[in-house]
């Protein structure tokens, strides 16, 4: 009777810690599920807000020709054809060699000419830069069915401004658009600020000449 009571004793404990065990493992169990989908949720998260760049530029070359219009604190707005090439060291900076060339003239250039000459009616005026680019953005716009990737650009560096009133060291800053039609192409828009030293009836004084620009862009090698 004793081993009875013994026996029945022992079941009624089993029966019940074996419950908080099982709910114990099964929690553990569900804690850990728990950790696993939050993690899973989180790098999707990051992936989502983390996108790789369709189009690459670290190592390649980038070829550009552009035309547009160049504005002078002493001369009338001009046309103006301009070149350049830029290393892309990596996806947000770059290095760049620039050149362009116009013909500047102005109303007031004949009268000078014929009481002082010291200046023709038009003035051929090249300009020669080397800048530091930086493009902290890139980003993408919906335009019909169409989405349109963009880079945005800041540049700035030095070079000269050579005419007949100008020989000197010229700093320049500017901004600009990229928009990529593919991965070897690109149209972009540029607007860059002059700023140097004219002499013009012995005086000197610094200028700020402005230019915008619209051009293609082509990337070496076309494949990434």
């Amino acid at each position: 009777m004793a081993i009875l009571k013994i026996g029945a004793a022992i079941l009624l404990a089993i029966a019940i810690v074996s419950p908080r065990v099982v709910f114990g493992q099964t929690t553990d169990v569900g804690a850990c599920i728990d950790e696993d989908v939050r993690a899973d949720l989180d790098a999707k998260r990051r992936k989502r807000f983390v996108k790789t760049r369709l189009y690459q530029k670290t190592n390649r070359h980038e070829l550009s020709l552009r035309g547009g219009y160049f504005v002078s604190d002493v001369f009338d707005g001009s046309a103006l054809v301009s070149a350049a090439y830029s290393y892309h060291l990596t996806e947000t900076f770059a290095v760049e060699a620039a050149g362009a060339f116009t013909r500047v003239s102005t109303g007031a250039a004949s009268e000078l000419e014929r009481l002082y000459d010291v200046l023709p009616s038009d003035t051929d005026t090249v300009l020669f830069s080397t800048n530091l680019v930086f493009s902290p953005v890139y980003a993408k716009f919906q335009v019909g069915g169409d989405v349109v990737r963009f880079d945005l650009q800041f540049t700035a560096g030095a070079g000269v401004v050579d005419s007949k009133i100008s020989s000197g060291v010229a700093a320049n800053a500017g901004i600009g658009f990229v928009f990529w039609g593919g991965r070897a192409l690109a149209v972009r828009f540029d607007f860059r600020n002059y700023v140097h030293q004219q002499e013009l009836l012995a005086q000197k004084a610094w200028v700020n000449d402005l230019v915008a620009t619209l051009g293609f862009s082509t990337f070496l090698p076309f494949s990434e």
